[in-house]
């Protein structure tokens, strides 16, 4: 086996101002989404956000059919 000629960085940078779901610190070393607007968000969290609102128009959908 071939030795590696690079090392990986071991600096965690902080990205931004955090997310914009949850507020909370966003590292280089996590998963997260970066918007056309410049913020971020943990992709988790914004899976969670999206079908959240789902489920919400769903319920909506529902309540104006019964009427």
């Amino acid at each position: 086996m071939t030795k590696k000629t690079w090392k990986k960085p071991t600096t965690i940078m902080v990205v931004g101002d955090g997310c914009r779901v949850c507020g909370k610190e966003i590292t280089n070393d996590m998963s997260f989404l970066a918007f056309a607007d410049k913020t971020h968000a943990h992709f988790d969290c914004d899976r969670r956000q999206y079908y959240q609102q789902l489920i919400e128009k769903q319920k909506n959908e529902k309540r104006l059919s019964q009427n």
